[in-house]
């Protein structure tokens, strides 16, 4: 075998060990209000890949949480479909049909253009400039996990709220929010839980209807790099299906471990002092780049 061949397979064989580890750390931090599409680029490019490609893998991982999404929230997502009968009655499952569909939408709406202004940047951007930028992100991040704690504590000493899903103003915010999350360092949970909290919705409603968006979210978050710009396929190509797959199903099945038992302890979790630690270290690892 040649020394290529032979480079060539200890790449591959790093690859999936990069792959694996990021897909465990989807698995449990896409549950968390920690932005787990930024952990995981942080991953890939600190393992050796460019920054466009690392974002890019960072967003196709939410596709393995996906299905462990659709099957803890199955009972909800079958609500949705039950609504399709009757759209616009009062009835709760036209009013979660309502929040998802009005949610989903505003996503897009703000969500896209940020992909692709984000892709772009970072395909021209250096490693420095990249880490810099995600950073910074990750102390807004930490500022608002930070208020939402606060909100969540505020809101837990409180009588609890009667279960009500939430309305076409909250929903169109929630999904608003939730495309502000295309953003490198910008968690979908801290940033969807907060304005739910906000709106008056109780700490366990909040999350339970941030995460019912998230099945959506995730769904969307791991097609749309496929279908938008082939930034999903420029990807495969450079890293290799087998690490993509390795990633997706490794992601998969820590979802389906852990999804339960972290969701029911995500509220209690100080997330903004951990992601202002992170933050910290990828800017001082970025001036690191800097000097060297």
């Amino acid at each position: 075998m040649s020394w290529r061949g032979l480079e060539g397979r200890e790449r591959m064989h790093g690859g999936l060990l990069i792959a694996a580890l990021a897909g465990v750390v989807q698995g449990i931090v896409e549950w968390l209000p920690v932005s787990s599409k930024t952990m995981i680029t942080l991953i890939f490019f600190l393992g050796g890949y460019k920054p466009g490609t690392a974002y890019v893998l960072g967003l196709l991982a939410n596709f393995g949480s996906f299905f462990a999404a659709l099957w803890y929230f199955r009972r909800d997502v079958g609500a949705a479909f039950a609504g399709l009968r009757h759209p616009f009655s009062g009835e709760r499952d036209a009013a979660i049909l309502r929040y998802l569909f009005l949610a989903t939408a505003a996503t897009g709406l703000i969500g896209l253009p940020i992909y692709i202004a984000v892709r772009h940047a970072f395909s021209i951007a250096t490693g420095g400039e990249a880490m810099v930028a995600i950073g910074v992100l990750l102390l807004v991040t930490s500022l608002i996990s930070w208020r939402r704690e606060r909100l969540a504590a505020a809101a837990a000493s409180g009588e609890p709220e009667p279960d009500r899903v939430p309305g076409t103003a909250t929903s169109l915010i929630v999904g608003a929010a939730q495309g502000l999350a295309a953003l490198p360092g910008i968690s979908r949970s801290a940033v969807t839980v907060t304005p739910l909290l906000l709106r008056g919705h109780d700490g366990q409603q909040a999350l339970r209807y941030s995460f019912l968006l998230d099945v959506v979210g995730l769904l969307g978050a791991g097609v749309v790099p496929l279908l938008i710009g082939h930034g999903g396929l420029s990807a495969i190509h450079q890293v290799g299906l087998p690490v993509v797959l390795v990633l997706l199903v490794v992601s998969a099945v820590f979802s389906f471990l852990t999804i339960g038992v972290i969701l029911r302890f995500a509220s209690r979790l100080r997330s903004s002092v951990v992601t202002l630690a992170v933050g910290i270290l990828t800017i001082a690892g970025a001036f690191a780049l800097y000097i060297h």
